[in-house]
């Protein structure tokens, strides 16, 4: 998958958020409801607890945001949804954990002499999890599913810059020109325009046209099985308990083998409860763990969890509509960042565990660089600098002592979800820095998934917080070009910026690294001068593991649904 999205987003991602509180459901065996996991903590030297729960030997559950439940490749929208498809569905290629492309379903490929057709050759040997077998023909119909004339999921980057989609999205043909099913096993995919990472857009999980199969138009019928998922993966479907977790079992007849524990649980937790859970033993791995030194000291004290770290390859961020004239004034953004103490809060928040962000790119992409991190702009904290810009913008304070300019009011709603531990602390920081600056936010509280819907959907926002997880390549077309400032798109924030589209379509179209490095420098540094987003932070990534589970081993560009990760998971007895 290119890019995992999440509203933290974010990503991205990646922060854990507050679960409606909903009735007793059914459960697994010995996996209790949230409600039930408020006891005492077990005593120092307690044997540990997972090991005697009834489903010990052949489960393991792994504690994670909740999912929306969107389990289709070409429609899900949050990381949580993101991570139980890629248990369930395999793409073409995959990565190592240096970054490098791997084969997958495709044994290999190649690229043809001017750059503008990949052509891909399958492996005979991998089915779908009722025994059908993979072809290029499915590939076809997963890239003809986004192409769609009715398609409104947010992936129709993966199609529109291929030959032949206005044919097919706005006409009468029936496929798409530039995809060749050559035979059974061989698939070309060929590009309007050769840009590197073309590449990267033939790789979405490939979707069994047998099971999917709609006829051109009527989307409604292929979205009816968004809970009904049907892949190749090393892990099958078995049940969404809303509110609760995702049941998913063992693929006997994984094309790399069947993963070595039978069951796989992903129960929905908070932060009020993971902690207590991981202690109790009701699951074996908390996903995304809050990094704090009180739940490192929690994690320590347990003696039967252990930490699996590495740089987050993603940066939390705060959305800014563009399309509000309040907003639209640069000056205004770079005040509200002068005026907040990023780094008194990611100082005080993560103790060593983290860093303030400034651009959109992780320090473990190729892109990120000294000279890009001595040149960019590091935004100190200073109230000062931030009134002399309102000051100069036009922006006086008023009468309530709130700035005003041309009948506008410095006063926005920021929209964010409740009991998320980074926002709690970060939100009356944001209340007394920009409120000394003469600008004031209202608080707008709702759960995940209608944030999702109401910044991407609606777009009806002022301002909001959410991540995003990064993919290998540091292009990230598919947020920030003004072409996907449409509804359902990336570009939420509706930000347009010529010299940013031109800095994006330059790196995408070289194809040597080196001079993609110096492209990828002035792209990042443009962003940092005109701040889409205010960008908040980048951290490690916690996944606590009960130290039952061997194998458990992430890293910055491979997590928990890499069947590289799965597939080496293993319970001790």
């Amino acid at each position: 998958m290119k890019r995992k999205l999440s509203l933290l987003l974010v990503l991205v991602l990646l922060f854990t958020v507050f679960t409606a509180g909903c009735g007793k459901k059914e459960q697994p065996a010995d996996v209790s409801d949230n409600e039930d996991t408020q006891e005492e903590p077990v005593e120092e030297g307690t044997p540990n607890p997972a090991k005697k729960r009834a489903d010990a030997d052949n489960t393991i559950v792994i504690g994670m945001t909740e999912a929306k439940g969107d389990f289709m490749p070409i429609y899900y929208s949050t990381a949580y949804d993101g991570y139980v498809i890629e248990y369930m569905f395999d793409g073409l290629f995959s990565n190592d954990e240096a970054g490098e492309y791997i084969p997958h379903v495709a044994k290999e490929w190649e690229m043809s002499e001017d750059k503008l057709t990949y052509t891909f050759y399958l492996r005979d040997d991998v089915k779908f999890q009722d025994g059908e077998p993979l072809t290029a023909k499915d590939v076809e119909f997963t890239y003809l599913a986004m192409a769609d004339p009715n398609y409104d999921g947010r992936y129709f980057s993966y199609v529109d810059r291929i030959v032949g989609f206005e044919d097919y999205h706005d006409g009468d043909a029936d496929n798409l020109a530039g995809i060749k099913v050559i035979d059974d096993y061989t698939i070309s995919f060929t590009f309007k325009e050769p840009e590197v990472v073309n590449f990267t857009y033939c790789n979405m999980p490939i979707m069994p046209k047998h099971y999917y199969d709609f006829e051109k138009g009527d989307i409604d019928s292929l979205k009816a099985k968004m809970q009904e998922p049907l892949g190749t993966g090393g892990y099958k479907f078995v049940k969404l308990e809303p509110g609760q977790y995702v049941e998913l079992t063992a693929n006997p007849d994984y094309f790399l083998g069947s993963p070595k524990i039978e069951n796989l649980i992903l129960k929905f937790t908070t932060k009020e409860t993971y902690m207590a859970e991981l202690e109790k033993g009701t699951i074996d791995v908390q996903n995304s763990v809050t990094n704090t030194k009180e739940n490192l000291e929690t994690m320590e004290n347990m003696g039967f969890v252990s930490l699996n770290s590495f740089p987050n390859n993603g940066y939390s961020y705060i959305g800014l509509n563009h399309r509000d004239p309040r907003l639209a004034d640069k000056n205004v953004r770079q005040a509200l960042v002068y005026g907040l103490d990023r780094e008194g809060f990611v100082g005080n928040f993560f103790k060593g565990h983290g860093q303030v962000a400034h651009v959109p790119l992780s320090p473990v992409s190729w892109a990120y660089t000294d000279e890009l991190q001595e040149k960019m702009n590091k935004y100190e904290y200073s109230p000062e600098k931030a009134k002399e810009l309102l000051e100069d913008a036009g922006w006086k304070v008023g009468a309530d002592g709130i700035r005003e300019k041309d009948g506008m009011k410095l006063d926005f709603v920021y929209s964010t979800y409740p009991d998320t531990e980074w926002i709690e602390q970060l939100i009356p920081i944001l209340k007394a820095n920009w409120g000394d600056l003469g600008v004031n936010i209202e608080i707008n509280y709702m759960d995940f998934n209608a944030l999702t819907d109401v910044v991407y959907e609606e777009r009806d926002f002022d301002m909001y917080n959410m991540a995003w997880g990064l993919s290998i390549d540091p292009d990230s077309s598919d947020v920030y070009h003004s072409r996907e400032d449409v509804k359902s798109g990336n570009n939420a924030v509706g930000f347009r910026n010529q010299k940013n589209d031109d800095l994006l379509d330059a790196g995408a179209k070289e194809f040597d690294k080196e001079k993609r490095i110096k492209i990828y420098e002035d792209w990042a540094l443009n962003i940092n001068e005109e701040l889409p987003y205010i960008y908040i932070y980048q951290r490690e990534e916690w996944n606590m593991v009960n130290d039952r589970i061997k194998g458990f081993d992430c890293s910055p560009f491979v997590d928990m649904g890499y069947p590289q990760v799965y597939l080496n998971w293993e319970i001790e007895k």
